[in-house]
């Protein structure tokens, strides 16, 4: 091929390559640029390297072998005939000898300068070819191949990826600088806090520790900083951890809480933690806390036997409730609920003891409880008084009170046991009641059975005095002069055989009023006579001329 044939085809793919970047300058684009470069340079290949801040490396953003790259990073410090010519400004080369691949030929490195900054270069390699044999119209052509696409380099699509992850890279660098500098201005504060005090970024990474800090964890400085807090805290409790964190760097209110953590001997501490919201700008957050472990199994024994007295309290069938000296109810108990019908939610803290009584009742219980009256020594034995339930019902109730004194024998609080006496009143009415029904069955009982033996007893005499009486009829004829007073007897007689009758014959207890309002027995509605007592009847003795 003749010079001018080369120099044809040189041209030719350099306005190739100019046409492409025309279109873009995507990684489809710097691939078909790398194409035309090594046809224009009867190159065995041709690689792009782009120059980003990082200036310690390049990238390889295209070559005319691979239409993907992956954006290899290439330190400088392994390819010093790279860093010579992005240094020097001119185009340097090496021969054999390397062991990576960018070396294993003959290749020359045309730098992309602009404005006297590298931005790039080109790896080109020429096959089995000495760098003294390379004609100078491929030299001239690579110069130029360079500076074309080294105008572009800067702003090329390719090379977003590698411009965000450096941007990343250098960003954070950039910010743990920034918190660097906002701990040594505080550090004075931090390491004079009596409370523990951690200083973390925004992934939870310890960057600081106090002195308190480190005894309350039993981690050293070098032992904790940099590793996330999440791990010496138990799973449970690392969301609370990072929730706390992402609101503290946002500046936004953090409540204090309680975490546990897990100390260099393996115990379980509990820490109450107050967020610092000084280096929220610097994207950290600042954790005092202290060791409150003791104070929290305290509160929960607390907690469980008020628990527990509470069950004691609600328990009981009596109502029970305290109030302080001013009448604010602060006990209600399930039994008070019971029979005032309040919900304690409603009374405790919101209502008066005396709105449970009539005016002026509470008053006379608090006078008899400090009386030596009914028990003395601001104690108050069983009395009887009456409590308004929430309908207005008035409930009578037996009460027992005693007055609450503190360590020094101050009178701070009453408390009163209420019985609710309505189920007692009523069965002592019904007791009452059935005692009278009883006293009556009783009296019955004893006019009945008085009533037979007088009839028992009677009925004999009787019956000889009718007798005798019918006889003396007889014998004495009609026109005797006695015969009416014989009659009259025998009349008489048989009237009292009736009564007899009647009495035994008693099944009920009823009565009739007599003169000065007296009751007697009502004999006509207290016997009912049967026909075996008719018959009864029959057999006493007949009047002369009957039988």
């Amino acid at each position: 091929m003749t010079p001018e044939d080369a120099q044809q085809r040189i041209d030719e793919d350099l306005a190739k390559v100019a046409q492409v970047l025309a279109i873009g300058t995507g990684a489809v684009q710097l691939h078909a640029v790398a194409e035309h470069v090594a046809h224009a340079l009867e190159a065995s290949s041709v690689t792009v390297l782009a120059v980003v801040p990082d200036v310690e490396s390049v990238y390889i953003v295209a070559d005319s072998d691979e239409t993907e790259t992956g954006r290899v990073r290439l330190p400088l410090a392994q390819y010093p005939h790279i860093r010579g010519a992005l240094e020097s400004g001119e185009m340097t080369s090496t021969g054999g000898g390397f062991a990576t691949p960018l070396a294993a030929e003959t290749t020359v490195v045309f730098p992309m300068i602009v404005g006297r900054k590298p931005v790039g270069a080109l790896l080109v390699r020429f096959p089995s070819l000495p760098v003294s044999r390379i004609p100078a119209a491929t030299v001239r052509a690579g110069k130029l191949s360079a500076a074309i696409i080294g105008m572009v380099m800067r702003g090329a699509r390719a090379l977003d990826p590698i411009r965000e992850r450096t941007r990343q890279i250098t960003l954070s660098d950039f910010q743990q600088e920034r918190q660097v500098r906002a701990i040594e201005r505080y550090r004075a504060f931090i390491d004079s806090a009596s409370d523990g005090i951690l200083v973390l970024d925004a992934a939870g990474r310890v960057l600081y520790l106090n002195r308190a800090a480190m005894e309350v964890t039993g981690y050293a400085r070098d032992g904790l900083a940099g590793r996330p807090l999440a791990q010496i805290v138990p799973a449970e409790h690392r969301a609370q951890l990072a929730d706390a964190i992402r609101r503290s760097i946002r500046n936004e209110p953090v409540d204090n809480f309680d975490l546990e953590i897990i100390t260099t001997s393996g115990d379980f501490i509990i820490v109450s933690v107050a967020s610092i919201g000084i280096l929220s700008e610097q994207e950290a957050a600042i954790f005092a806390f202290r060791d409150v472990t003791i104070a929290r199994e305290l509160e929960h024994e607390l907690r469980r036997t008020s628990e527990f007295l509470e069950r004691i309290l609600n328990s009981a069938v009596d109502g029970i409730i305290a109030a302080d000296l001013r009448g604010n109810i602060l006990l209600f108990n399930q039994g008070a609920e019971r029979i005032c019908g309040y919900h304690a939610a409603d009374v405790i803290g919101r209502m008066s003891v005396k709105e449970l009584y009539a005016p002026g009742v509470a008053q006379e219980v608090m006078r008899l409880i400090r009386s030596a009256e009914h028990g003395g020594g601001g104690r108050l034995e069983p009395v009887r008084r009456d409590l308004i339930t929430a309908t207005g019902e008035v409930v009578p109730v037996s009460i027992s009170a005693a007055l609450v004194f503190d360590d020094s024998g101050r009178e701070i609080a009453t408390v009163g046991i209420f019985s609710d006496l309505r189920e007692r009143l009523r069965m002592e009415e019904r007791l009452a009641s059935a005692q009278e029904r009883l006293a009556v069955t009783e009296k019955q009982t004893v006019a009945i059975e008085l009533a037979g033996a007088a009839a028992h007893e009677l009925n004999q005499p009787l019956t000889s005095v009718m007798g005798y009486a019918q006889m003396l009829v007889r014998k004495l004829g009609a026109k005797d002069p006695h015969i009416r007073i014989v009659e009259t007897i025998l009349t008489e007689a048989e009237r009292m055989a009736g009564i007899v009758r009647q009495l035994g014959s008693l099944t009920r207890y009823e009565t009739k009023s007599y003169v000065g309002g007296a009751q007697i027995i009502d004999l006509d509605r207290s016997a009912k006579e049967t026909d075996a007592d008719s018959d009864q009847a029959g057999k006493l003795p007949e009047r002369p001329g009957t039988g």
